[in-house]
């Protein structure tokens, strides 16, 4: 049973006729013709009750349609994905990120992808920086994107830096360390901080990530600390790029501290030995002109 006979034994019961599926494929009707007779010969039954240049599905004919239409979707599919393959296109990726570029950028990011690679499967993990590097390592993802760690990377992972992220240390307008005209770091510690949370993969405890004060609220998520901090719960370490508009509006300050701003690097985490295939490319491509684009 060949594919092609199916599909013009498919063609055929869609339009009626031997010659107008000739037509529609663009094949002589002695072709289509000998094609479904080949078919018809193999399965051993007759698919189509011909009459002069009108034809009509058999009972079993009518009976086997919808599961021929299905093999020839699957067989369209393997082409597709065998041709992916040989063009460098992944056909399934599974990534892991934080959410330090905001959640309208990524929605955009996987319409576009989706749209540019219509074939690719795609699976996405959330979750917060410090526990990217480990999930690559473990293999539990091919690629990690997000806020890259100064120090102690793992031998075995390449990280690749994208652009910069500005990270801002700020409270709510109504936040008494908003109305020091000098914060120190004592001041720091005698509020409250929304800090990041992590598991520790040692420990497999949930732990804050670098806190500065001994009194913290450690949330998994930049959205989450950013809406504590909006709420008036305490004052926190957050990315610039999501609190924009709050800062404009004035609902956000700045902290007076000599460390209250500063640049991280925001990038990939990848096994050395992984290939990078177009859509990892593409995706890396994206993320670095966005933060140029940000930065300015």
């Amino acid at each position: 049973m060949k594919i092609y006979q199916v599909e013009m034994f498919i063609v055929a019961s869609q339009t009626g006729s031997i010659s107008e599926a000739a037509r529609k494929i663009e094949k002589s009707r002695t072709t289509v013709s000998a094609a479904i007779s080949a078919l018809e010969d193999e399965l051993g039954v007759e698919l189509l009750k011909r009459s002069g240049n009108c034809i009509e599905l058999t009972e079993i004919g009518e009976g086997i349609l919808h599961d021929c239409e299905r093999l020839s979707l699957l067989a369209e599919d393997i082409h597709a994905k065998c041709n992916q393959h040989l063009h460098g296109i992944e056909s399934h990726i599974r990534i892991a990120r934080d959410d330090a570029l905001p959640e309208t950028y990524w929605r955009n990011l996987i319409k576009r992808l989706k749209q540019r690679f219509p074939k690719t499967s795609i699976a996405i993990y959330v979750a917060p920086p410090p526990e990217l590097a480990q999930m690559v390592e473990q293999d539990v993802v091919d690629i990690a994107y997000g806020l890259l760690p100064a120090a102690n990377r793992l031998s075995r992972l390449q990280h690749i830096d994208l652009g910069q992220i500005r990270m801002m240390s700020v409270a709510q307008k109504n936040h008494p360390l908003s109305a020091m005209k000098k914060v120190r770091s004592s001041d720091l510690e005698k509020y409250t901080e929304i800090a990041l949370a992590y598991i520790d993969e040692e420990t497999g405890s949930l732990c804050p990530f670098s806190p500065i004060s001994s009194n913290y609220v450690a949330l998994a998520f930049f959205e989450y600390l950013r809406n504590a901090m909006l709420d008036g719960t305490g004052w926190s370490t957050v990315p610039a790029i999501l609190i924009q508009q709050p800062l404009r509006e004035g609902e956000v300050q700045l902290l007076k501290h000599p460390k209250a701003m500063s640049w991280q690097p925001y990038g990939e985490i990848i096994e050395y030995d992984e290939r990078r295939g177009a859509v990892m490319q593409w995706i890396s491509e994206q993320i670095e002109n966005y933060l140029i684009d940000a930065s300015h």
